[in-house]
């Protein structure tokens, strides 16, 4: 049944967990998402990039997501359809009307006036229609990567400006730079729990922690203690997909469906993990 980030988000405060944000490429990778959210009895946030668009299953953009939203019409558990990382207003603009529950703008690289003045914009387009926004402050490095002492105070969001930037925005979720990395580590992740603990208690919106893989289970696990309601999920579970596909060739080379069933089984086996020390995994039931 399709949800509202918010809807959802409010559900995992007030129960402590975190929802599960998994992107998905492909119409059969959704499809092994939410089979596997409804195995766990679990809310989920399906998420979506615009840089995914030329690999669609269909030509046309609208038929792909009214299809996707056909399928979480159609699961037993609340789902919602998420834009994720949207850098463009004309990419919030084309979410709201194709039917997105909600929205991520991500000036996250730019200034603070123009991360401010690009979030308003996406918040007066997209929550007059129902649909929330999630925005981000503070800067995720991308790729293989570490944070340097000395780009601490740069890069990682300041709890008194997240507070303000809340305020004066008015958004439904706000992502966060604590130490996490979109992609893989090098080294070990040090993630700032003292900051998180502080943006929790000046922040009245539901935050959210952007590039799980590869933190652990612990760390993750205190996050959401700290306040993180929202995890999203890539990497770990894309690559565990692929070194199933790759042993598959080797054994089944030639199945179609073994293959196919095997890049299934890899995207369930990663996210099943992540829906269930989330604590997120039984909520619907209760």
């Amino acid at each position: 049944m399709k949800a509202s980030l918010t809807t959802l988000l409010q559900e995992a405060n007030r129960g402590k967990y975190a929802v599960i944000a998994p992107d998905f490429t492909s119409l059969s990778m959704a499809k092994a998402m939410i089979q596997t959210a409804e195995e766990l009895q679990a809310p989920l946030i399906l998420s979506y990039s615009t840089l995914f668009k030329p690999i669609m299953d269909v030509s046309s953009y609208d038929r792909f997501i009214r299809i996707v939203l056909e399928e979480i019409e159609d699961a037993s558990v609340p789902i919602c359809l998420h834009l994720d990382h949207a850098t463009s207003i004309v990419d919030i603009k084309e979410a709201v009307e194709v039917g997105f529950c909600s929205v991520m703008i991500d000036a996250s690289t730019e200034s603070w006036d123009i991360n401010l003045e690009r979030t308003l914009q996406a918040v007066e387009i997209a929550q007059p229609r129902g649909v929330s926004v999630e925005s981000e402050l503070g800067q995720i490095m991308l790729g293989d990567g570490y944070y340097m002492q000395d780009q601490v105070d740069s890069l990682f969001t300041d709890p008194e400006k997240a507070r303000e930037f809340v305020e004066l925005t008015g958004i439904d979720a706000l992502a966060v730079s604590i130490g996490n990395v979109h992609g893989a580590y090098r080294g070990e992740p040090l993630i700032d729990f003292p900051r998180l603990e502080r943006i929790y208690q000046l922040v009245k919106v539901p935050l959210v922690l952007h590039g799980s893989s590869g933190i652990g289970q612990n760390n993750l696990t205190k996050a959401i203690q700290l306040g993180i309601r929202k995890i999203n999920l890539y990497s770990e579970m894309v690559n565990s997909a692929h070194a199933n596909l790759k042993l598959s060739l080797d054994e089944d080379f030639g199945d179609p469906l073994k293959l196919c069933q095997a890049r299934a089984k890899g995207v369930k086996e990663v996210l099943s993990t992540y829906l269930k020390f989330s604590g997120s995994a039984g909520s619907v039931a209760t």
